[in-house]
């Protein structure tokens, strides 16, 4: 083995910090969470349907899609854990506005 394969699986090893969301310190990943607020963080965006980013849903089809985020549901229940809920960031105009 040469030097910089020793390199390069130190790079690969997991850094132990402060999680991000939940502040435990364990192996956190690349967004800086441990594994089990990743877990519910890849749950949450199953519930949002952001398929975009989760690794769960890559390379579904749109049913295999439908029904992961039916199971999740029903396994886990439809609030979210991590992410909060979007609100509506549209303000209403008023009609006196000019």
């Amino acid at each position: 083995m040469g030097e910089s394969d020793e390199d390069n699986q130190e790079f690969s090893e997991s850094i132990i910090a402060e999680c991000y969301c939940c502040g435990f310190f364990a192996q956190l990943n690349d967004l800086g969470l441990c594994e089990e607020c990743a877990t519910r963080l890849e749950r949450d965006l199953i519930r949002q349907r952001d398929w975009e980013y989760s690794t769960s849903a890559f390379g579904l089809s749109s049913e295999a899609r439908k029904a992961l985020r039916r199971q999740i549901i029903k396994q886990y229940g439809a609030n979210l854990e991590i992410i909060t809920p979007r609100k509506n960031s549209f303000k209403k105009r008023s009609s006196r506005e000019r």
